[in-house]
């Protein structure tokens, strides 16, 4: 892995748009748009959810569409951010609300790693994985 950004106005912008991306995204996840979601994903996206389920880019958005994965809030916090020339490591607590298909939301708090990669001037998420944290303990 390369080095982080050399200048600190460079390593800010770098930050700045990381944090865009990952908003935008929760933003898409909650609209339930694969349109959006698509070209904020790699090609070779690895997604894995807080129950053990590992899926590809593919898997995802078909379980996005099908309405398997309904998200009424999402927000993350505690976050932390390391910024490289083309990568980006996120992790951190993320808070949301998410049903399946019409279900009743339910409130979930997740402890999560999310990967970017920059790819020209879009940041496109390449790695994500949750584990739940145990009621009580968030």
């Amino acid at each position: 892995m390369s080095e982080p950004t050399s200048t600190n106005a460079g390593r800010a912008a770098l930050r700045q748009q990381v944090v865009e991306t990952e908003r935008a995204l929760y933003r898409a996840q909650i609209a339930g748009s694969v349109e959006r979601l698509k070209p904020m994903l790699g090609a070779d996206l690895v997604y894995i959810h807080s129950t053990g389920v590992a899926e590809s880019k593919e898997e995802y958005l078909a379980g996005v569409a099908d309405g398997l994965y309904e998200y009424g809030t999402i927000e993350s916090r505690g976050t932390r951010l390391q910024v490289f020339a083309d990568v980006a490591i996120m992790n951190g607590i993320v808070d949301m609300t998410v049903s399946a298909h019409g279900a009743a939301k339910q409130l979930i708090h997740l402890l999560f790693c999310l990967v970017w990669v920059r790819q020209g001037d879009a940041w496109r998420l390449d790695f994500r994985q949750a584990t739940r944290i145990p009621s009580g303990k968030t």
